[in-house]
Order: C-alpha cells, then sequence, then structure tokens
C-alpha cells in the first residue's frame, strides 16, 4: 500500500497528546527552574550557603536521576492511569515534605522525592504515553510532552511570584502537596483511562507495512554495549550537556561578552520561542520521514550556535547562541523520544528511556563541571566553538545507524 492510499490520520489532539501535554506541565513542580524560584527562601530557613544548597540539590538530582535506571522500566509494566496517579502522590509527598521541614536533612529528602516525581517520573510517563499510544501522530504526540514543559516554564515563574506576595513560602508549599494528590492525581488518571495497552504491538508500523519484525527486545545491560543506542547517545547528548553547561555559567559568559541582565532576560525569550517552534517543525517531521534524517542535521544549529558566540560582537553573539541553542534543544527535545520507538519499538520504551535519563543526568553533571575548567584554564569561546562544531559535522552522520537497525514498533 502507497502512503498516498492510506487513511488520513484523524484530526486534532491525540489523547496520548493532550495526557503528555497534562504530565509535562505537571512535572514543572520538580523542575529546576521552579525550585530555583524558591532559592532564598529555602537558604534562609536552612542556614544554607549558595554552595550547599547547591550541594544538596546537585545531590537529590543525581541520586534520583540514577534511580531512574530501574524505575523507568515500571511505566512497561504499570497502567498508565495508575502509574500517574501513584506518581502524582509521590510529587505531593515532596512537597508537602519540603513545607514541613525544619532541618537541612528534611529538606534533602523532599527535593529528592520532587526530582525524582516531577523532572523525572512524570517527564518520563509524558514522553512514553506520546510514544507508545499515538501511533498515528507520534510526532506530534510527542511536540506536545515539549509543549508542555515550555508552557510551564512561561506560566510558573509568574504565578509563583504573585502566591508569594500573599502566602509565606511553606504555605505555597502545602497547597502544591494538597493541588498534587487532589487536582494532579485524579486529573492525570483520568486523562490516561483511554490509554491502555500496546497499540503499536498489535501490527507493524503504518510506515512500514512491510516490516512485521517485531523490534528485539534487550536489557538494561544489553543497551549499554549495544551499539546503535551507543551511537545515538553521541548525537542526542549533545544538546542538554551543552544547553545546561552554558546557562548555569551564564554569568560568566554575560562578563565575558559584555550582556546586561536585560539583554540576557530577551535572549532566554528568544531561546523559549525557537524551542517551541522547532518541536512543532520537528514533529511534524518525524511523522513524514522518521527520526534518521533529522539525527543527522539537529546539531547544526548548535554548533553555529557556539561559533557565532565566539566569533561575532557583542549583541550578535547573544542572539546566534540562545536562538541556535533553542532550535536545537527544540528538535531534540522530539528526536530523543522518537528514535527510541524507531529502535526498540514500544513495549520496552519505559526501560529504555529510563536508561538513557540515567545517562543524560549524569552527563549534564558533568558537563559545567568541564566548561567551567575550560573558561578557568582561559580557553576561548571561539576555540570552545571550533571543538564543538567539529563534532557537529563529523560525529551526526557516521553516528546515525542505518536504515536497517531503525524498526518501526
Amino acid at each position: 500500500m502507497s502512503l498516498d492510499s492510506e487513511p488520513a490520520a484523524p484530526r486534532g489532539i491525540p489523547p496520548a497528546g493532550r495526557f503528555a501535554l497534562a504530565a509535562a506541565l505537571c512535572s514543572s513542580v520538580g523542575q529546576t527552574f521552579f525550585i530555583g524560584l524558591f532559592g532564598g527562601e529555602f537558604r534562609s530557613a536552612f542556614g544554607l550557603s549558595d554552595a550547599a544548597f547547591g550541594t544538596l540539590y546537585s545531590t537529590a538530582t543525581l541520586a534520583s536521576g540514577l534511580l531512574m535506571f530501574w524505575v523507568g522500566g515500571l511505566a512497561d509494566h504499570v497502567a498508565l492511569k495508575r502509574a500517574a496517579l501513584g506518581v502524582a502522590l509521590l510529587l505531593a509527598a515532596g512537597a508537602a515534605t519540603v513545607a514541613g521541614s525544619a532541618e537541612p536533612l528534611g529538606f534533602a529528602v523532599g527535593l529528592f522525592l520532587l526530582r525524582l516525581a516531577g523532572q523525572g517520573l512524570l517527564g518520563h510517563l509524558a514522553v512514553v504515553a506520546a510514544g507508545r499510544f499515538a501511533t498515528a501522530r507520534r510526532g506530534r504526540a510527542l511536540a506536545m510532552a515539549s509543549y508542555g514543559f515550555i508552557l510551564g516554564e512561561a506560566l510558573f515563574p509568574s504565578l509563583v511570584a504573585l502566591a508569594l506576595d500573599s502566602l509565606g513560602w511553606r504555605d505555597v508549599w502545602w497547597s502544591l502537596a494538597v493541588a498534587a494528590a487532589l487536582l494532579i492525581g485524579p486529573g492525570l488518571y483520568a486523562l490516561g483511562r483511554p490509554l491502555v495497552g500496546d497499540p503499536s504491538a498489535e501490527g507493524p508500523d503504518a510506515r512500514a507495512p512491510e516490516d512485521t519484525t517485531a523490534p528485539p527486545r534487550v536489557g538494561r545491560a544489553g543497551l549499554l554495549i549495544d551499539t546503535n543506542f551507543l551511537r545515538v547517545l553521541l548525537i542526542v547528548l549533545v544538546p542538554p550537556v551543552v544547553v545546561t553547561a552554558l546557562f548555569l555559567h551564564q554569568a560568566a559568559i554575560a562578563d565575558r561578552q559584555d550582556w546586561s541582565m536585560l539583554l540576557v532576560g530577551r535572549g532566554f525569550m528568544a531561546f523559549a520561542a525557537c524551542q517551541f517552534l522547532a518541536s512543532f517543525a520537528a514533529g511534524r517531521l518525524i511523522d513524514r520521514f522518521g527520526a534518521r534524517p533529522l539525527l543527522r542535521v539537529q546539531l547544526l544549529p548548535l554548533g553555529l550556535a557556539l561559533l557565532g558566540l565566539g566569533g561575532l560582537t557583542q549583541v550578535p553573539s547573544l542572539w546566534a547562541m540562545f536562538i541556535g541553542l533553542g532550535l536545537t534543544a527544540g528538535i531534540n527535545s522530539v528526536l530523543a523520544a522518537a528514535v527510541w520507538v524507531e529502535l526498540y519499538g514500544t513495549r520496552q520504551l519505559g526501560l529504555v528511556r529510563g536508561v538513557f535519563m540515567a545517562l543524560m543526568v549524569v552527563s549534564t553533571a558533568l558537563g559545567p563541571i568541564a566548561l567551567g575548567l575550560l573558561l578557568d584554564a582561559g580557553v576561548t569561546l571561539w576555540s570552545i566553538g571550533v571543538a564543538v562544531m567539529a563534532w557537529v559535522v563529523l560525529v551526526p552522520p557516521l553516528a546515525t545507524p542505518g536504515r536497517q537497525a531503525l524498526r518501526h514498533g
């Protein structure tokens, strides 16, 4: 059957897309930007220095991220609606622990629960739901998850500022705990009710009707020695590592480039806008052409961003960096989910993404350290840009798996 004779996909947001959007939006409570909004209150309440707060936060993040190596696979064995309800209750427990803590140790436990439930599991369930249940428009459903993350970053800072004007920070976190238990949990349970079974497992993918071979089953250890998995990591781990490193060291870079904080704020707005547009386009391109073509080219805007950062003058360098990073980050947010479906199918998507997320957490923890050492050693931004661009040009064409490796699940 030719592509032209296939029935058109139904219009509107698919149920998997609605769940992905809502789960990703609700994951904001455990994301870095949200917790950082209370940084001053946390340091004052628990007597923490900047370094101590950063250490607690990094430890909680690393512990929760590594735990995803094992718990990510639960999404393959527990009904989505029940998993979402359980994670929402875990999020509520984290918020309540933070609100009720009197000592740094209790606060650290709360941070761990928030990072595991919010940044880890809710975001994970959003992507797994989109990848597993949106068989006809998988790329677009995966883009909906990306929209949820972006929407949270746009809405919650203002909402938190308004809440802190009339409530103490502990009251805000108690309110979040109640909302997670009574609103987020039941809401995601309801959105997840239509999403049962594994529709992709019922037959071959519509874009590859002649391929009836089921994707191979792999375990966690098998993934770590699978050359296709490792080759894809060389591409899809680059954006989160580079973006995290540059944003964490944004103050040092701003000093070097003579950027004002007002200009940096406008740059972040451009980053968010480009990320949204790139996610939108990537979802449609993946639906039409698959993940492989984008794997080859998605790092190009990032490479140009780093070259522009080091090679252009003050203001153009800022726009080059934020626009280029936004474009690649938007594409990668969809591509880094879709490619695992094409390689391994949907039955083990939770396990595969859990391993990927654990590796991403470790790599993004190392990225800022490496950039800090380079800046301290006096390495120029131009030299860093040239090295990154060399990777961008040479690695993706060589690392992208061949067509025979990509199996539509």
